[in-house]
């Protein structure tokens, strides 16, 4: 028998039956109809053509440029559609080593922290910078996320929700704490270097501790209780300044959240 049902095509190509019909209903492929049954038949040379749209589809090609390919390319259109779908994985590849690379910084970041929890020690910092988008819990207003041509959103986990605390807020007060986004580029810092609206918090050593807390931390002062009391086991007095990190939230069986803070300040 030279043609066959889209059931039989379907088993003998192994590919599915509303795949050949979504196929056939953009122009990629062709049947032909009983008139008496309006049934859909196929040559056995569509077989071929399945393959060609199949092939260019496994290699990632959109289904324009797939009936392009398959319908109408010349040798010269051919090699160029090639070539480019190549750069387009290059750089697929070269975003997705990058967000590979996130998550594992990420992943160490959080497996730390929560082995630290409610201890802390000294340790040295790299450069990072904030960004301050609230005066207590009030908007300051200007452009929030994007700033001087950045868009922050777009560096997370790199940028991270950061809280800053001054010596009168640590010391009891009820303001002196803005919210905003703590910047750590690492060795890649040239984009943020010149970038204006950012604080820059040049290297150092730190004093820090690790935080799992819920509730209105910041706003009824239990955040900052808690910095306090475990700064003066380090030294008198109050500390000049906090940044606190967040780094993740977890939610328990009661439904409330923990928030989870890396709590740094710069030392001397």
């Amino acid at each position: 028998m030279s043609e066959k049902t889209i059931g039989t095509l379907s088993k003998f190509t192994g590919i599915p039956a509303h795949t050949i019909k979504y196929y056939e209903k953009i122009g990629l492929l062709e049947s032909s109809r009983n008139e008496h049954s309006n049934y859909r038949s196929y040559d056995m040379r569509i077989c071929t053509d399945i393959y060609e749209c199949v092939k260019y589809r496994n290699m990632g090609f959109p289904l324009k440029e797939t009936k392009e390919l398959v319908k109408e390319a010349d040798d010269r259109r051919l090699e160029e559609l090639l070539e480019d779908r190549r750069l387009q994985i290059e750089e697929e590849i070269r975003a997705l080593t990058e967000q590979k690379k996130r998550l594992e910084i990420f992943s160490r970041e959080i497996r730390d922290l929560e082995k630290r929890i409610g201890k802390w020690y000294i340790e040295e910092y790299d450069d990072f910078y904030f960004r301050s988008q609230t005066k207590e819990l009030n908007y300051d207003g200007g452009d929030y996320l994007e700033a001087d041509g950045l868009n922050l959103a777009d560096r997370l986990p790199v940028s991270k929700t950061t809280v800053w605390m001054d010596r009168e807020y640590l010391s009891g007060g009820r303001s002196g704490y803005s919210w905003g986004m703590g910047i750590f580029p690492g060795e890649d810092r040239d984009w943020i270097r010149e970038k204006k609206g950012y604080r820059h918090v040049p290297a150092g050593r730190a004093f820090v501790l690790c935080l799992k807390i819920t509730g209105p931390y910041v706003s009824d002062g239990s955040m900052a209780r808690e910095i306090a009391e475990a700064y003066r086991m380090f030294r008198p007095g109050t500390p000049p300044e906090a940044f606190g990190v967040r780094l993740k939230i977890t939610y328990d069986k009661e439904g409330n959240n923990w928030n989870y803070f890396k709590i740094f300040i710069p030392l001397d």
